[in-house]
């Protein structure tokens, strides 16, 4: 993990660096930063604590599952490693003594490494649908609640803070819902689908989302994936990042009407994650190993630096990630 500054012309300084095995996430909560490894290697400059599973047939085993640790800000006070209790873990949500993972390949999402919710099913797109694929988690804004995306089952879940399900709602069949974000109000909420690269938009209240409707983004490339959403801080423009495109669309918005605004380049290929910061858009290229600093205004890019396949942006307290 790298640590860097932001200056106001838009130029990155890198003050700071972690490293740590194949790291695939990363929240910040408070004054620490929560980070997911795609698996807890040996050889880490941290502590590994190997979790014991069991599988199908009652057998207890050791499981190369993911990793989780956390941190400070300036990467001291480094925790051990725990499992996951599941496979490629690949985002999570914290709030305090709490944070919740979900491992794609497990189909799941587990509360403070200790507690497990699998989910069961399919979806109709066989490639990319034949077991379930939990993808994100996130808390309502009043944080009673997590939600969480499954791509394999095009449904966004609703659990309670000791995961019994309270709600779900499904995107259309085949779409793969994959990450989403709240109004602040947190009347409606705005989730991007990767498969068909799209945005679909649910009202929500305690609890419960509902489906109101999805609009398609308008893609060159039939293998586009749609990746990360964000909201810039006004909340009247919503960001989304599209692979394939390699691009950046932008819509209007306003309470559940969406309409399209315009694009911005990423400056590289396959943004998996994005962030604003201020006037400016840092966004990590996965595919072209490049993170770039577009300037929102003027949509010309102002930065570029070399990292090796860059999946996450977090945002730090002041300007900097």
């Amino acid at each position: 993990m790298y640590k860097y500054s932001l200056t106001e012309q838009g130029a990155l300084k890198k003050t700071g660096y972690l490293p740590c095995d194949k790291p695939m996430y990363a929240v910040k909560d408070a004054d620490r930063l929560h980070i997911l490894l795609r698996a807890p290697f040996e050889g880490n400059n941290i502590r590994n604590e190997n979790a014991r599973a069991t599988n199908a047939a009652g057998t207890a085993e050791e499981e190369k599952y993911s990793g989780y640790f956390t941190c400070k800000t300036d990467f001291s006070g480094q925790t051990i490693v725990k499992s996951t209790l599941g496979k490629c873990a690949c985002h999570l949500a914290v709030d305090g003594d709490d944070c919740y993972i979900v491992n794609y390949l497990s189909g799941n999402i587990v509360k403070n490494c200790q507690i497990a919710r699998i989910h069961g099913g399919k979806g109709i797109n066989l490639a990319r649908q034949d077991m379930p694929h939990t993808h994100f988690a996130a808390f309502s804004p009043d944080k009673k609640y997590v939600l969480c995306c499954d791509l394999a089952l095009d449904t966004v879940f609703v659990y309670d803070r000791n995961l019994n399900e309270i709600s779900k709602a499904k995107v259309p069949d085949g779409y793969g819902i994959r990450h989403l974000v709240f109004a602040k109000d947190g009347k409606y909420l705005y989730a991007v689908n990767e498969l068909v690269p799209s945005v679909s938009v649910f009202s929500y209240s305690a609890g419960k989302a509902k489906y109101i409707n999805t609009v398609k983004l308008d893609c060159k490339n039939r293998n586009s994936t749609s990746a990360a959403i964000r909201l810039d801080e006004q909340e009247n423009k919503l960001y989304v990042s599209v692979r394939g495109e390699d691009e950046i669309f932008i819509f209007n918005v306003s309470g559940d009407n969406l309409s399209f605004y315009g694009k911005l380049p990423c400056g590289g290929r396959g943004p998996r994650d994005f962030d604003i910061i201020g006037d400016y858009i840092v966004c990590t290229n996965e595919n072209s190993d490049n993170v770039t600093v577009t300037d929102k205004n003027s949509c010309r890019i102002v930065e570029e630096i070399s990292m090796k396949a860059p999946l996450n942006v977090v945002k730090g307290r002041e300007n900097g990630f």
